[in-house]
């Protein structure tokens, strides 16, 4: 895919949670829906069923520390003794918070797993409710609406589902947890397997999908399709005609950058690496992107960037 990087681009530190994450792992980092930084760590990693799967629930208690940093202001949540295994953190309701586990067991009784639960500040637990299995992507809007993607175990189904939850690839619920939307998972522009989000806003949500690597836009009720030419990214930004994509499977270090041209086609401006500090190139263990901002976690480290300073320095 990349026959050459036409340039590097350096990025400054934004933030190090070293000392906020002494003795925890971080698990998930994401832009919120006021553009706070959300942070979820844990003291211990679950280990996965098996070898292979991630646990809903585990025998053992863990504890996790959500991290809220907004300008000026860094909060910390103390959840001890958790038996869920989260995966996903965004704020909601401002004050509160939204863990998520991206698996989901419906059992024989017909009973399942809640795998949503919002918190207050306190970290006291306010409700729970069913998101589904499978979530690849979740984010949170200004009016507290909750976008949920899902991969292909959780469209097809496993853990118990045979009419799974996410069987749409991708959906909309309210802060209790009731729909809002579901997205019309047509053979046309089917989604086996939703491999990037982005919520700019309650009404334009951007969305990559497997099964032909197609680019949706779903804004104000009506959806849109292009084709960007990349396989198997699994992050993108936006910024007004510009699109700025993570390479596909073992490129995901490499960026490339596109700009819309008429008929829903985009062209392709440059191929890029994204640098730090000191100059050396930027591993992703955890990345985030809202509308046209980038946050990417390395570490304990955290680097976030604009769209259209990366074009800027062209």
């Amino acid at each position: 895919m990349f026959k050459r990087i036409n340039k590097q681009h350096q990025l400054e530190l934004t933030y190090d949670l070293e000392e906020l994450t002494r003795g925890y792992t971080i698990v998930d980092t994401s832009i919120g829906p006021l553009g706070e930084v959300c942070v979820l760590a844990v003291n211990k990693v679950p280990n996965r069923e098996e070898g292979m799967f991630p646990p809903t629930k585990t025998n053992e208690g863990h504890d996790y520390k959500a991290i809220i940093i907004s300008t000026g202001n860094i909060r910390e949540i103390i959840l001890n003794n958790q038996r869920w295994n989260y995966h996903f953190i965004q704020t909601i309701e401002r004050e509160n918070i939204l863990l998520v586990c991206a698996r989901s067991n419906l059992y024989e009784n017909g009973t399942f797993d809640n795998n949503a639960k919002v918190f207050d500040s306190e970290g006291n637990l306010l409700r729970e409710f069913l998101l589904g299995d499978g979530i690849q992507s979740l984010y949170v809007t200004k009016e507290n609406k909750i976008w949920t993607s899902y991969f292909d175990e959780g469209i097809f189904g496993n853990y118990g589902w045979t009419d799974p939850i996410g069987q749409y690839g991708l959906r909309a619920w309210d802060s209790d947890g009731e729909e809002l939307y579901k997205y019309p998972n047509i053979e046309q522009q089917f989604i086996s397997d939703c491999y990037a989000l982005n919520v700019v806003s309650d009404e334009e949500v951007w969305f990559y999908f497997y099964t032909d690597f197609e680019l949706g836009k779903y804004h104000n009720g009506k959806i849109e399709y292009i084709t960007p030419g990349v396989d198997g990214s699994d992050g993108f930004t936006v910024y007004k005609d510009y699109l700025f994509f993570r390479g596909g499977y073992s490129e995901h270090d490499k960026y490339i950058l596109f700009q819309e041209i008429p008929n829903n086609k985009l062209k392709r401006v440059s191929n890029l690496e994204l640098i730090d500090e000191t100059k050396n190139p930027i591993k992703a263990n955890h990345i985030s992107c809202r509308g046209p901002l980038l946050l990417i976690t390395t570490g304990t480290k955290i680097y976030i960037t604009h769209l259209k300073d990366i074009i800027a320095g062209l």
